[in-house]
């Protein structure tokens, strides 16, 4: 094999491990509008680019059969590969979004790393194990208790946890959606605020033209791009998440 053979085929090789790990981030750890919301895009394809493009590269300038350590060479290469790739697998993991928080009108998108092992210690039992498939819709509800809402209050107000960074005050997303009906947004407010996105706005009404009640939305509050939650009007059921100005 001459090296352009063999950098052919690291290069297909390495393009295959490149398609798995994105499909692995991108369709299930931040799937749809979830990842240009969280800033996952630039930063993991930047890694995957680097990954495929250098490896390739340093076997094609590497790869002389003459060499005897050539298979050495080629092993170093392959380890500092895959290091590269798991650890930026390891970044966009740890760094995953797993909870999309119903609090008071609004959704807000929480991360692995906003929940700490302490944090989790004394919660209920099904929200000690962060999800591993995709973030869950939930809700956080304020606690009735004067103290602990002030507590909260200050803590965001200073830059600290907000109510939806708080896993004790968890409860599935059921229990709220009959208080959540009044806070619906309207999709005429929707389509105000995305007069640039016309076709967008016509494909989302196509999509739940035959929902019973019609479709409104909540603001989602992400890092870097704030979303849409779109959900049945009149029962609050969530039905996806999409990229549209919410306010």
């Amino acid at each position: 094999m001459n090296r352009f053979k063999a950098f052919g085929w690291h290069l297909l090789v390495s393009m295959g491990l490149a398609l798995l790990s994105a499909a692995l981030v991108f369709l299930l750890w931040y799937p749809g509008s979830i990842a240009s919301a969280t800033g996952i895009t630039d930063i993991f394809l930047m890694v995957l680019m680097v990954d495929v493009v250098l490896g390739p590269l340093i076997t094609l300038i590497v790869y002389n059969t003459k060499k005897k350590e050539l298979k050495r060479d080629l092993a170093v290469v392959a380890l500092v590969q895959v290091f590269a790739l798991l650890y930026g697998l390891h970044i966009a993991f740890i760094a995953r979004p797993v909870y999309i928080v119903y609090n008071v009108g609004r959704f807000d998108l929480v991360y692995a790393n906003d929940l700490t092992h302490e944090k989790l210690l004394h919660v209920r039992p099904e929200y000690q194990s962060l999800p591993l498939l995709g973030p869950q819709v939930i809700a956080a509800v304020m606690p009735a208790d004067v103290d602990a809402r002030n507590a909260i209050l200050f803590s965001a107000i200073s830059g600290g946890d907000d109510l939806p960074q708080l896993p004790q005050y968890y409860e599935p997303y059921a229990t709220q959606k009959t208080a959540a009906l009044s806070r619906i947004k309207s999709l005429n407010e929707l389509i105000e605020l995305n007069k640039d996105n016309a076709p967008g706005i016509d494909a989302l009404e196509k999509k739940y033209a035959k929902v019973s009640g019609g479709i409104g939305y909540f603001p989602l509050k992400a890092k870097t791009a704030d979303l849409a939650v779109i959900v049945q009007k009149n029962t609050g059921n969530f039905l996806e998440v999409a990229s549209f100005h919410p306010w």
